[in-house]
């Protein structure tokens, strides 16, 4: 359902459902008190999108001119009462409702915990067999890049502090998707699969269960695939540019389902995502509480001769969110109702 506009009189509000009714157009009237200025709203819902429209063309019209004998039309017949009207709501919620199995959520959390443990694996052989090396197998095939030389690109931030320091900046510079360009193109999305303890997946993957099965619910496998595909790819990149390849985690496509929650709620509030305030404001403050930490340990490693760099992907975070919002005003990914 969307509102089409508010009216201040009741028997306005009555005339121009009944017209609506007239036209074969379904509507609801809501009635609200707004405390502001002591009087009754009267908000008009339409209930069939498609004639979303036509029925603002008539509102339009009829705030212009709501006495106009166009807009004369029979009183509807009695509807059941009220309370009848709440019972059988009730029971219509109850109903089982035609949505998408969250299929793409729960193989992406099945393939995150199954790469952590063959890393965990690959990691203890290591060290049983005396390896120096720093990471495992499975994390040197899938990180977003894996330099093979002693210069290698270290991303924006490393750039930056050299030069504000007076340092050369040339011992950061490298040459860029040096493994991407060698075909290797799932370097473009691997690093979400990766986790680097058990507190870090368990972060990720309750919020990827929390926030990815209402989204692939409503809008169905494929499109949740792609909007993975596109925040993943888009933040990993990202990171990319400013850090370097050192970075793992689904985080990044995390905010982003937090952020299409976000304006799906805003612009499309009946598809009733269970998204609420206090969620939002945890996200917000985990976002920004990383950025503060981020900002803290360039000034540090700036003006300082300590070295203090948090391993911590906030650009991906941030951009996250914000490709999230992006996408959620699309109406390719509004809500779907599976047949």
């Amino acid at each position: 359902m969307r509102q089409v506009g508010t009216l201040t009189h009741e028997n306005h509000a009555r005339r121009l459902t009944n017209f609506l009714t007239s036209q074969g157009i379904g509507n609801r009237c809501e009635v609200t008190f707004e405390p502001q200025n002591g009087h009754m709203a009267y908000q008009i819902w339409i209930q069939d999108e498609d004639r979303l429209d036509e029925a603002a063309a008539i509102f339009a019209e009829f705030e212009r001119n709501p006495t106009d004998r166009k807009f004369d039309a029979p009183e509807p017949e009695p509807q059941e009462p009220v309370e009848q009207q709440e019972e059988e709501a009730a029971l219509e919620e109850e109903k089982p409702t035609h949505r998408f199995k969250a299929t793409v959520t729960h193989l992406f959390i099945a393939l995150c915990v199954l790469v952590f443990f063959i890393t965990g694996l690959q990691r203890v052989q290591q060290v049983d067999q005396g390896s120096t090396a720093d990471i495992a197998p499975m994390q040197a095939a899938m990180l977003y890049d894996l330099p093979t030389g002693k210069t290698f690109w270290q991303g924006i931030y490393g750039y930056v502090v050299a030069k504000v320091k007076g340092e050369n900046p040339t011992s950061v510079e490298g040459p860029l998707f040096v493994k991407i360009r060698e075909g290797e193109i799932w370097r473009l999305f691997s690093p979400c699969i990766l986790h680097k303890d058990l507190l870090h997946i368990l972060f990720n993957m309750l919020w990827l269960w929390y926030l990815g099965r209402p989204i692939e619910q409503r809008i169905g496998p494929f499109r949740t695939l792609l909007f993975t595909l596109i925040v993943g790819i888009s933040t990993n990149t990202l990171q990319y540019l400013m850090s370097g390849p050192y970075f793992i985690g689904y985080s990044g496509i995390v905010t982003g389902l937090a952020g299409f929650i976000w304006m799906r709620e805003r612009i499309a509030p009946w598809e009733g995502y269970p998204l609420n305030r206090s969620t939002i404001l945890f996200l917000l403050i985990f976002i920004f509480a990383i950025l503060g930490l981020q900002i803290f340990s360039f000034f540090v490693e700036t003006f300082t001769t300590y070295s203090f760099a948090p391993n911590i992907a906030n650009t991906a975070h941030i951009a996250g969110a914000i490709i999230g919002a992006i996408l959620g005003r699309f109406h390719y990914f509004a809500q779907r109702v599976k047949p």
